[in-house]
């Protein structure tokens, strides 16, 4: 008896130990599923968060790409209007000191004597601050003109130079600073874009 006792302990210890090795061997496996879809979904978030980083940085570079460009372009731009300011307000200047003083007077009196000729009622429109001095070299140089019609008048908005007026009053010919700049500055910006940015 004491042999078949012991038989049924062996057999009782050796079931109880098959079934928690077995046992063990189901916790083990459903920890190593467990932990290999912990790690799976890891290595997916991983990978999103990765390909969102690269899609943003590529974004990024894209973008920092075109604001660079955008700057570049704005930078010149800025320098172009700059060259043309300077320039035009430098031919302003060379412009409106050549359309003052005797070279007004020059100009009023070559522009009268056209414009007589054109119409009796022409009126020329002078700088307030030129008017006196270019109605008396009218005086002493243009009296036939003046005796078929032609007038002299200040215009507050001629700066220097001298603008035709027909009847009517319509503007016939602009010798004003700011025609001249203007004319000037058409034919002059091209060639200064070529000579500052090549073309």
């Amino acid at each position: 008896m004491p042999e078949e006792l012991q038989s049924l302990l062996d057999r009782i210890q050796a079931d109880g130990v098959g079934k928690a090795e077995a046992r063990a061997a189901q916790i083990v496996a459903e920890a190593e599923k467990k932990a290999a879809g912990i790690v799976a979904e890891a290595e997916k978030k991983a990978a999103d968060l990765r390909a969102k980083a690269e899609a943003d940085a590529a974004t990024f570079a894209r973008r920092s790409e075109e604001s660079l460009r955008q700057a570049a372009r704005d930078v010149v731009r800025t320098v172009r209007e700059n060259v043309q300011e300077t320039c035009e307000r430098l031919v302003r200047a060379d412009v409106k000191a050549a359309l003052s003083g005797d070279a007004l007077a020059a100009v009023v009196e070559t522009v009268a004597k056209a414009a007589v000729a054109e119409d009796a009622g022409a009126e020329l429109r002078v700088p307030p601050a030129e008017a006196e001095k270019v109605a008396a070299h009218a005086k002493a140089r243009l009296a036939a003109e003046l005796a078929a019609g032609l007038k002299i008048a200040p215009d507050s908005d001629v700066g220097a130079g001298v603008r035709v007026l027909v009847q009517g009053g319509r503007v016939e010919h602009d010798f004003t600073d700011k025609a001249v700049v203007e004319a000037l500055s058409r034919v002059v910006r091209p060639e200064l874009a070529k000579l500052a940015f090549g073309g």
